[in-house]
């Protein structure tokens, strides 16, 4: 452990006031210039243009960035003169493109700020300058996910076995071996001596290069991440660079996330995944690393930030990629929606499988279903009437959601954090506490009477579960009230409470103003996202199917269409696997269709360029188990084709009367009106139901409290 836990609360006291008060965004992208995406075909007319090539100039790090200069037609390109801080760079750069534009790679950068100087020889009037501040941070970060976590070490050990670390977890450098796939449809290592086995398999790219099915694995440390890039590449033939190409990569990047949620303090041994047989035998390189799995990291800023920098490792040492496209389901759906939505321009788009919105909004159905769940014996319910009190299609499905109500407080430490380091209030209270509110503190601050990350304790006040089923007699009015009189809440600590509780009204606004409630309202109001979805609510599974119609209804709310996103449903197994494949092929033919438009119609917003370049053909659609498919726009009207395949069900605070957005974490208040029940009270329930909402009830119809719209992009903590 590198960090202390009581100098990391410190830090974060502060950190997380400057978010908000200070409102201090990094310098966002031009939304209708994605990161990654090549320059228009215009050359300048007159002037330099200078940019970091694949990512922003404010975030590089590791001591080096790719710059690329556009040089102006009245400049002859042996004129260019580029130097950093006065020094002379100009040889890092070569022609590329139409020999006009200059690409290099520049090292040797200080921490902090470094500036780039572009002039053409002599001084004369008329002669064009340019400059760009490159702002440097280090290998192990932060760049913009604020003060360390303490971590565990894992890269010199099993699986890795990277070699030493230093205090950073990091190792001096990266590893590279071969894998192959076999005739029988297996990978296998490539002999060290490098002969090519006789059970060698081909492959065809998405460029219709046919070249031996072989498969460089890099691995290294990144953001004190482990982390990983696979693509097709023959030993003894030159490695692609961002000047050369090779017949192996076909130019285009996926990055791959990895589901749960956990409270890991390790650098942890798995990534998203990058031995993919669908991504690299179409000739896609595949990157991941160890902070892109939220169960080895449930914090989507410092996904983001790892994502961000393993991203500019591989346009530096491969090259720029035509775009980046997310792959991930269920908590790997939720990371790349996050990312996208506050970090717009590390993913172009969104392939999402079985996923929700985000993390917070979704650990509500798991602490309600607790609460249900221990509130249903006294009220009488039977097993039917609690699955339709929790709206789930089984009652197993609660059971599923309670997994995230596990992460939310500190139960239990992983083995690998030594007891010694473990918190206790009076042996080790600087102790680490394994509860998401402290993992995620950089983000959310500190409680300043406990020291403790502020948690967002789920806010139970108001809320009347089971009003729906009440309303249409799946339960008595006595159900009702005894139900409501026992579900209570959580303290600090996780433990029961008998009185509801009520969320920290800081800790929610900084939820909404940083996206990690995702509103859907910065970078996906054009990032393009297919999701699509197994069916399997019946078996209690609880990546239920009504997640993809909250991500609908927010994108709706927050940008009046839904333009930027394809619903689709199938029947589980063989189904689910095709609606696979076809997404990533309607998401390379989406963003390869965007990246052309752009350069013919470089004026064009970025929502208008995510409009107009979707594929004909790409739609909401189901497929059911037959393979019939049925192109219809998702709903929530039960009597659509698509409905009747595949019903949608609800979660416990949409039957209390909640949005089917599913974003409100905390209602307003209203008083209690006995004649807006619809049904009889005695005076004695009635008098009791008071008792239990002393303040009023939930008023749906108004935001939520603290809901306020997102602070911006690229927001630093």
């Amino acid at each position: 452990m590198h960090v202390t836990t009581a100098r990391l609360r410190r830090a974060l006291v502060t950190s997380v006031t400057l978010v908000l008060a200070a409102a201090a965004p990094m310098a966002a992208a031009a939304p209708n210039t994605p990161v990654g995406t090549p320059p228009g075909l215009n050359q300048p007319d007159k002037q330099f243009q200078v940019e970091v090539a694949g990512g922003r100039a404010d975030s590089v790090s590791g001591g080096d960035a790719l710059v690329r200069i556009e040089v102006p037609r009245n400049v002859p390109v042996h004129q260019v003169r580029v130097t950093v801080d006065g020094r002379d760079v100009r040889d890092a750069f070569r022609p590329v493109e139409d020999g006009r534009t200059l690409l290099g790679l520049v090292d040797g950068l200080t921490l902090g700020e470094n500036e780039l100087e572009v002039r053409a020889n002599g001084q004369g009037r008329g002669r064009p300058s340019a400059t760009l501040t490159l702002v440097n941070h280090p290998a192990e970060g932060p760049v913009f996910s604020g003060p360390h976590i303490p971590l565990y070490c894992t890269a010199s050990g099993n699986p890795w076995n990277l070699g030493p670390v230093d205090e950073n977890c990091h190792v001096e450098e990266a590893q590279v071996t071969y894998r192959y796939r076999t005739t029988n449809n297996t990978f296998a290592n490539l002999p060290a001596d490098g002969s090519l086995p006789s059970n060698l398999a081909t492959t065809t790219t998405s460029d219709g290069e046919t070249v031996p099915y072989i498969v460089r694995v890099e691995r290294g440390t990144i953001n004190r991440a482990v982390y990983e890039v696979a693509l097709l590449h023959e030993p003894g033939t030159p490695v692609p660079d961002p000047w050369t190409a090779t017949p192996g990569w076909n130019e285009r990047l996926v990055y791959t996330f990895g589901g749960a949620c956990g409270i890991g303090h390790t650098q942890a041994t798995n990534t998203g995944g990058v031995e993919n047989d669908l991504l690299l035998r179409q000739g896609y390189a595949v990157a991941s690393a160890t902070f892109n799995v939220f169960a080895n990291n449930c914090n989507d800023v410092t996904s983001a930030e790892t994502a961000m920098m393993v991203k500019e490792h591989v346009t530096e040492t491969y090259g720029v990629p035509r775009f980046t496209m997310g792959w991930g389901g269920s908590a790997g759906t939720m990371q790349q929606l996050l990312i996208a939505n506050a970090y717009p321009g590390i993913l172009d788009g969104v392939i999402g499988e079985i996923g929700y919105p985000d993390e917070r909004s979704t650990t509500v159905s798991g602490h309600e279903c607790r609460f249900i769940s221990q509130a249903a014996g006294a009220a009488g319910l039977s097993t039917a009437q609690r699955t339709a009190v929790t709206g789930f299609a089984t009652s197993g499905t609660c059971f599923g959601y309670q997994f995230f109500d596990g992460v939310d407080w500190p139960a239990s430490c992983p083995g690998h954090i030594p007891p010694a380091d473990r918190y206790h209030p009076t042996d080790n209270p600087d102790g680490i506490r394994c509860a998401i509110a402290d993992f995620v503190s950089n983000v959310y601050g500190v409680d300043p009477a406990t020291g403790f990350g502020r948690p967002i304790v789920p806010d139970t006040v108001g809320v009347q579960y089971g009003l729906r089923t009440l309303e249409d007699g799946t339960i008595t009015p006595e159900q009702f009230v005894t139900l409501n009189e026992g579900i209570g809440g959580l303290d600090v600590e996780g433990n029961r409470t008998a009185h509801r509780t009520s969320a920290d009204v800081d800790a929610l606004e900084i939820a909404y103003a940083t996206g990690r409630v995702n509103q859907f309202d910065g970078g996906l109001q054009w990032t393009p996202i297919i999701e699509f979805r197994g069916y399997t609510d019946l078996q209690g599974d609880f990546h239920d199917r009504f997640r993809s119609w909250t991500m609908r209804e927010r994108l709706v709310a927050a940008n009046g269409h839904a333009d930027n996103h394809v619903s689709v449903t199938t029947a589980s197994g063989a189904r689910a696997s095709e609606a696979r494949e076809a997404a990533l092929a309607a998401m390379d033919a989406w963003l390869t269709a965007r990246t052309a438009l752009e350069q013919t119609r470089p004026t064009l917003d970025a929502v208008e360029l995510t409009r107009q370049s979707r594929p004909d053909g790409l739609v909401d659609h189901c497929v059911a188990a037959d393979g019939t498919r049925i192109d219809e726009p998702i709903t929530l009207d039960p009597s659509a084709a698509c409905n009747q395949l595949f019903p949608y069900h609800r979660n416990p605070r949409v039957v209390a009367g909640g949005p089917t957005a599913s974003d409100v974490l905390k209602c307003q208040l209203q008083p209690l009106d006995r004649a807006s029940y619809g049904v009889e009270f005695t005076d004695e329930q009635w008098a009791r139901l008071q008792a239990v909402f002393p303040d009023g009830v939930c008023d749906w119809s108004q935001p939520g409290v603290g809901q306020v719209p997102l602070q911006g992009t690229w927001l630093r903590f």
